[in-house]
């Protein structure tokens, strides 16, 4: 009798043990979702699209590597159309799910517009867009390089050329006025205060179909070159007009425009001479060294197996995303706001492809 219940315990336990191995299985296997907003359609959708697919060569490789703490990672990707009032929706209902983390929106005006809603309490959001400056203490934080570092170089290399007389041409959304606001502010430090000087300021709303009136204007000024500040559409939108009017000067925009798709469409009304701010991580730099120059080869990498071009764009969430998975996989995929928030906000010596 004793033998037997030995032999019949033995099988229960092994029935049992058995019978959790699936659900361990299960539970490992659950993928750990990461929420992110990006423009997928409307004006921005150029910039979007080449974030989206950059993000999915980040989850592929993460996945290929064991995930996070044994769990597959999931980019729960959502299109905010290009609309700051649909990205305060999407964050209202992230923050009614109590989610920890929110990567992008990758827009100002879009950033600009759920700052409010995040930056007390949370959840952790991560703006892929240079030119917010969060609050200190907010919850909020940016991806660089920022705007206020971008302007003086492109300024100074005007200046440099002797082309001291600018236009400038903004949108009438939260990106183009505080392009417009730094630009006066940069203009005014003393590097530039005299020298260099906006002699033609005009405006236009990112959803004209025409700037003829306002390239008319432009081009009886005469200015040495324009500035403009605006990504996808809008950004068409100007450079057609500035082919229409006969306007031959070199055209500054928006590193977000750097897109092959976009230049390709574009292809046909491009002026002579564009200029574009780009970022360390484009291209491979021949002067990074150790774990910068590794961290531009496995980009650079991915992005070929998966034939992606590097752009701008597809530069633009590479490190922050990095940084977030470093942060889980140091925190646990258990990690709240406030956890995420303290890790990130004093987080240094971080290495990428735009730098440490």
């Amino acid at each position: 009798m004793r033998g037997f219940l030995v032999r019949r315990l033995a099988a229960l336990f092994s029935a049992l043990a058995l019978l959790g191995l699936p659900g361990v299985t299960r539970a490992q296997s659950v993928p750990y979702e990461i929420h992110v907003i990006l423009s997928l359609t409307g004006t921005a959708a150029f910039l979007g699209t080449q974030e989206q697919s950059t993000l999915r060569v980040i989850e592929a490789m993460t996945n290929r590597n064991g995930g996070l703490h044994g769990r597959p990672v999931k980019f729960d990707i959502l299109d905010d159309t290009s609309s700051p009032k649909v990205a305060v929706q999407l964050v209202n209902e992230l923050t009614a799910k109590k989610v920890p983390l929110i990567f992008g929106p990758g827009i100002t005006a879009m950033c600009n517009a759920v700052a409010p809603l995040v930056e007390e309490h949370g959840p952790l959001t991560y703006c892929l867009s240079p030119t917010i400056f969060p609050k200190s203490g907010s919850h909020m934080f940016m991806q660089a390089p920022s705007i206020d570092d971008v302007q003086p170089v492109v300024l100074r290399y005007f200046k440099e050329r002797g082309m001291h007389s600018l236009a400038l041409v903004t949108s009438l959304d939260a990106s183009g006025q505080d392009f417009a606001e730094r630009i006066d502010r940069t203009l005014a430090s003393p590097e530039f205060a005299g020298i260099v000087k906006v002699t033609m300021r005009e405006t236009f709303a990112p959803t004209d179909l025409s700037v003829a009136a306002q390239m008319a204007r432009i081009k009886s000024a005469k200015p040495d070159a324009i500035l403009t500040y605006t990504v996808g559409t809008p950004f068409g939108t100007l450079l057609h007009g500035i082919h229409e009017a006969g306007i031959q000067v070199p055209v500054y925009g928006s590193g977000g425009n750097f897109t092959f798709g976009q230049m390709e469409q574009y292809a046909d009304f491009l002026p002579d001479e564009l200029i574009l701010n780009g970022t360390r991580g484009i291209t491979d730099d021949p002067t990074a060294t150790g774990a910068v120059k590794r961290a531009q080869a496995v980009y650079q990498d991915v992005l070929r197996a998966a034939n992606l071009r590097s752009t701008f764009a597809t530069s633009i969430p590479w490190d922050p995303m990095m940084i977030v998975l470093d942060a889980l996989r140091t925190l646990g995929t258990e990690a709240t706001s406030e956890q995420l928030y303290t890790y990130l906000e004093n987080l240094k010596g971080w290495n990428g492809i735009e730098g440490t």
